[in-house]
């Protein structure tokens, strides 16, 4: 089998949950090739050795493929023409979407001439939005290979596409599996006029070949982890982890990630004078994450804005006890006080209250998160979640080859 991916960009610092999907399609010995429609990430060649990636073939948007794109588009003038009115249709009363949708005309056309050549048997848009340019082109002029989409997060509910409207619908609604990341997104999904029978519950599971082996704990540490950018609700972690050091002055705080609220962030936990309990670590790698987690006791996780959030999952493997803010679908990996314990986002008072309770309580404290990692083992196993997609995405080749033949 062989399977691309259309993607935005890869592989980058903040999606380590898509090198996980590759690296366990490979594994399977299937074909695996990934294309972005962006430009290289500036730390490409780092990240593509950190997280295994070397033996991948991996392309971007660059000056010769949009080249090679505008090259495709003038030797075939009525696919370019058709293309570009399908793009004005949907996007019309969106100038901002019609104006991102022209400019990948090109890198869109190349992947589509790439198909072409290497005839892959499935054709995965890893997002439903801009990818989509790609899956039409596949659509329509492809229509042996296997186009399935994904709905994620932020792609499910962007003004810009969450129209049944919108080429993300149309393409949807033509393509032959549709995969979502969590129940949350379902009905969201179902107002594209998708029937329900073509969706496909697939979390984004763990590679627990990644997960270091259990090991003793560092007393009353917490950690967190992401990118630091206001929705992740860092300022919040920091503002209860003063409420939890006043009660136990020995806990210390561990900070994974990086980003442009930093400075802000440090100032912040210098005027709540807990910075010689707060380690700003910046970024690191994917492993350093694991290592951290695995010498913590506490996860604490206070984002506004989330599907299902890979870092919690990963810290629950690292037997760490999760304290994590309500988003859409938590519940489908955090059953409140039997795996972890949610809190609303913002509120802090319940989130220290929560930790000092586990502190107070060491032994209950591994009892949940020892529940919660065999929930994870039996629920979110990478390598099983991938094996029930490849059995889908075979089933739907097999289906399409027998269509055709009659």
């Amino acid at each position: 089998m062989k399977i691309w991916l259309v993607t935005m960009g890869f592989p980058l610092t903040s999606e380590t949950f898509a090198c996980n999907d590759v690296i366990a399609l490979q594994r399977t010995g299937v074909k695996i090739a990934v294309h972005g429609l962006r430009p290289k990430h500036r730390l490409f060649s780092q990240l593509v050795v950190e997280r295994g990636l070397t033996d991948i073939w991996i392309t971007h948007n660059s000056i010769i493929n949009t080249l090679h794109g505008v090259w495709v588009g003038l030797t075939q003038p009525r696919l370019l023409m058709n293309f570009i009115l399908w793009i004005l249709k949907h996007c019309w009363r969106r100038p901002i979407n019609l104006f991102k949708s022209l400019i990948l005309i090109p890198r869109s056309l190349q992947i589509y001439d790439f198909a072409q050549r290497h005839n892959p048997d499935i054709v995965h848009l890893y997002w439903s939005h801009f990818p989509s340019l790609v899956g039409y082109l596949i659509q329509n002029k492809l229509p042996k290979i296997v186009v399935s989409i994904s709905f994620v997060a932020h792609d499910v509910y962007s003004p810009e596409f969450n129209s049944k409207n919108s080429y993300t619908g149309t393409v949807a609604r033509n393509a032959d599996l549709i995969q979502t990341i969590t129940a949350a997104n379902i009905p969201a999904i179902e107002k594209y006029d998708i029937l329900k029978d073509k969706i496909v519950l697939s979390y984004h599971g763990v590679d627990f070949n990644k997960i270091p082996v259990k090991k003793e704990k560092v007393k009353r540490r917490i950690v967190t982890a992401g990118r630091l950018i206001p929705d992740k609700g860092f300022d919040d972690v920091l503002k209860a982890f003063s409420q939890v050091l006043s009660d136990w002055p020995d806990a210390s705080l561990v900070i994974l990630g990086d980003g442009p609220e930093r400075k802000k962030l440090e100032a912040l936990a210098h005027s709540l004078r807990i910075s010689h309990a707060v380690n700003f670590r910046g970024f690191v790698t994917h492993n350093e994450i694991f290592e951290e987690m695995a010498k913590a006791e506490v996860f604490l996780f206070m984002s506004k804005a989330e599907r299902l959030p890979n870092v919690v999952k990963e810290a629950m493997a690292c037997h760490c006890l999760c304290v994590t803010s309500h988003t859409p679908g938590i519940e489908e990996l955090v059953e409140d006080e039997v795996h972890g314990y949610i809190v609303q986002a913002g509120d802090i008072d319940n989130a220290a209250r929560k930790i000092y309770q586990a502190f107070l309580n060491p032994e209950k404290m591994n009892q949940v998160s020892e529940i919660a990692y065999q929930h994870l083992k039996a629920s979110f196993d990478l390598d099983l979640i991938i094996k029930n997609l490849q059995e889908q995405w075979a089933k739907i080749i097999i289906a399409k080859q027998h269509y055709k033949s009659i």
